[in-house]
């Protein structure tokens, strides 16, 4: 089953992230990309002609950069307002989940669960890696 893959953020994530993809998968052209408040344009035409383009033999996985954002707040009516079922909306998006979503089973359809699994298992651990002495000896242990 084909997949379609767009990333809506704000400000040029979205196509950090598309170049991101690129670099390690060399896949960045799979993803649709809209860099949103760079400039003045309204991007909802883009929005809805990547939902309209998802046929029903498809499917379509959106990317957002904030839960509650202004970005996915037009993704959420977008998808809801298609009454696709078939397109899944996935927010505060990292670049761990996209690889994952784009190489898992990369020619059949994903399953609610499998999407799910793949978030929780890419969910940002933040990590300080500051040390706490002043010794490099001590950083490494």
């Amino acid at each position: 089953m084909k997949r379609k893959f767009l990333i809506g953020s704000h400000g040029r994530l979205a196509s950090g992230l598309q170049s991101s993809i690129d670099i390690l998968a060399g896949m960045g052209q799979a993803f649709e990309t809209i860099d949103a408040y760079v400039d003045d344009s309204d991007y909802t035409s883009q929005v809805d002609d990547f939902i309209a383009g998802v046929a029903a033999d498809e499917q379509g996985l959106i990317f957002t950069d904030l839960l509650g954002g202004s970005v996915n707040q037009k993704m959420v009516t977008a998808v809801m307002n298609s009454g696709k079922d078939n397109i899944f909306l996935i927010t505060n998006s990292n670049l761990a989940t996209l690889l994952s979503l784009v190489f898992l089973k990369p020619d059949e359809a994903l399953t609610k669960d499998e999407i799910v699994t793949i978030i929780n298992e890419s969910q940002v651990q933040l990590v300080d890696l500051v040390p706490e002495t002043n010794s490099e000896d001590d950083f490494f242990d």
